[in-house]
């Protein structure tokens, strides 16, 4: 859950900030002075860095709780490093995505159709998490857990609830997210280059993968 609320807190206004540049004519300010996948980097990188500095300030005022009531017993400390990784590769990925659809569209109504495919992939885990809980290491939360983009919330869910994870599964989680995000990345970079100028009638899904690939 925390895992999700910050890549909405995150991802969700790259949207809107990409759509205002653009409605705006501000991206062909910036379109002046750099290249479309460098502003898209910049964006992206800062964006992260705010996520993980909302994420630092949330689990230290976490610590802090469980210290003054005595249960820092409680907190899988082995679980942290992962969940950093696992959360800043899915802020890129996912925030890339939202980039991609505000560049495509010139509103925001314009934007609900295309959104609703990434919804439906951070919204996923949220439905099977009891399943997980309940048989962590069972085969349907073993695949479930290693396919991307459900990698991040229900990997760490899994190494939050038992120890027993073999080690190879986060490393092999990390290897697969990393893939994906370089992916989608680069996809959304395609997009994001033909759309930030493309003016008129909101292409359809079919037109956005043909810029992307």
């Amino acid at each position: 859950m925390f895992m999700f609320m910050i890549i909405m807190m995150s991802a969700q206004p790259m949207l809107e900030s990409v759509l205002e540049e653009k409605t705006n004519r501000i991206a062909e300010v910036l379109l002046g002075s750099a290249k479309p996948f460098q502003i898209m980097a910049g964006k992206l990188i800062g964006n992260v860095a705010g996520s993980l500095t909302v994420a630092i300030i949330y689990l230290s005022g976490g610590l802090a709780l469980a210290y003054f009531k005595d249960a820092l017993d409680l907190v899988p400390f082995e679980t942290l490093p992962w969940y950093a990784v696992f959360q800043l590769l899915a802020v890129l990925m996912f925030s890339s995505l939202f980039m991609a659809i505000g560049a495509s569209v010139n509103q925001l109504k314009e934007a609900q159709s295309l959104l609703l495919p990434v919804w439906i992939l951070i919204v996923a885990p949220l439905f099977v998490w009891f399943n997980i809980v309940r048989e962590p290491n069972g085969s349907f939360a073993t695949w479930l857990s290693l396919t991307p983009p459900f990698i991040p919330m229900l990997l760490c869910l899994r190494m939050g609830v038992t120890s027993a994870v073999p080690i190879w599964q986060p490393v092999l989680g990390v290897v697969l997210m990393l893939g994906t995000t370089v992916v989608c990345v680069y996809a959304a970079g395609r997009v994001f280059r033909i759309g930030m100028l493309a003016q008129g009638q909101a292409p359809r899904l079919r037109e956005i993968m043909r810029w992307a690939f």
